[in-house]
């Protein structure tokens, strides 16, 4: 028992971290998907959560079932072929898009936080995430064991400083009054096919199905609850906060230099670990369709990433996250499907 419980939080931890990425460390996805929609964003939060935590073990159960090897079983296995081989091809081009995102906002956080050029912080970030892709994801449990609970302890710290409780005014978004009841589908589809990279795997080494769907249960819910914080915290300070790169950076400027800086860090690893995994993902997917070397798969990866992250962070995650999520919302129903067809849990 103490050994599934053991199992149990270091899948919840992994799933959290993996979906922590740069825009939700940093606030932009929750203002994006959430926040703007006032009242409506908070229903949206209580959808995504529960969709987190069902489709999270389903993906983790499928592929503990079938022995998957990588992610592009999964697809297989939801969409036969040759839809699965097409949906594997818009998952590489959506992970490559995400991934550029993330990069960009390693810079933002170097211009923003640290005061010095974005390009440094880019550079910097191509550099390390070449020598460390290469040796695997085999730190990833550890990594996010750490920052998982750094990371909640710092969103609760915005959470009580910004004092949403005494705040009465909410702004709600009226242009598009039904975007608020996709906004959730499109951001879960997103972040949960993108972490299959992480999922699969887990799936497939676990040594039952019990500490997949308990994982799974308290990784769906930890995302929730992070969720809703930020959420409120953001809401305080709308619709000025949209204007930022890092709104929860932002939030924390009132608090001094050493706490927002610890924060920027803390982000900074957050996007750093999830970029690591993206890199590693587009690797092993191309290294599967060609003959070249890992180390040059890498660098033209990151070389495609940097020319794209030129565009900016904030434009990057306002366009490409939402049509991403769109484009892949079809992976979130052939689960419904295949659960419904194989009337199983």
């Amino acid at each position: 028992m103490q050994g599934t419980w053991k199992a149990s939080w270091q899948i919840a931890f992994t799933y959290i971290g993996t979906v922590v990425g740069a825009g939700f460390a940093s606030g932009r996805e929750i203002v994006e998907f959430f926040v703007q929609y006032g009242t409506q964003g908070l229903i949206g939060i209580g959808i995504a959560t529960s969709l987190f935590v069902w489709a999270g073990i389903r993906v983790m159960l499928i592929s503990y079932r079938i022995q998957a090897d990588s992610y592009q079983e999964v697809s297989t296995y939801l969409f036969g072929h040759p839809f699965g081989t097409v949906f594997n091809t818009l998952l590489l081009t959506v992970l490559l898009g995400t991934t550029s995102v993330m990069l960009a906002a390693t810079g933002a956080i170097f211009g923003e936080s640290f005061h010095m050029s974005p390009q440094i912080g880019i550079w910097l970030s191509m550099v390390l995430i070449f020598f460390v892709t290469r040796k695997g994801l085999f730190a990833i449990h550890q990594v996010n064991s750490i920052f998982v609970p750094m990371l909640v302890a710092f969103t609760l710290l915005v959470f009580l400083y910004s004092k949403p409780w005494l705040d009465t005014s909410v702004t709600v978004e009226a242009l598009r009054p039904w975007a608020w009841l996709s906004s959730p589908l499109y951001y879960v589809a997103l972040n949960v096919v993108l972490t299959q990279a992480v999922l699969v795997p887990i799936g497939r080494h676990s040594t039952s199905e019990k500490p997949l769907i308990v994982g799974g249960i308290m990784g769906g819910l930890g995302i929730g609850l992070l969720l809703l914080l930020a959420y409120s915290s953001l809401t305080v300070k709308m619709p000025g906060i949209q204007e930022t790169e890092m709104p929860m950076i932002a939030l924390l400027q009132g608090l001094g230099r050493g706490i927002p800086l610890l924060f920027s860090l803390l982000v900074y690893a957050e996007i750093f670990s999830t970029l690591v995994a993206n890199v590693f993902g587009l690797t092993e997917q191309i290294r599967q369709v060609t003959r070249l070397r890992g180390a040059t798969i890498i660098l033209c990866i990151l070389v495609i990433c940097y020319l794209v992250s030129f565009v900016g962070f904030s434009s990057l995650l306002r366009f490409l996250y939402p049509l991403f999520g769109q484009l892949v919302l079809l992976f979130l129903v052939m689960l419904v499907y295949r659960q419904w067809r194989d009337r199983a849990w």
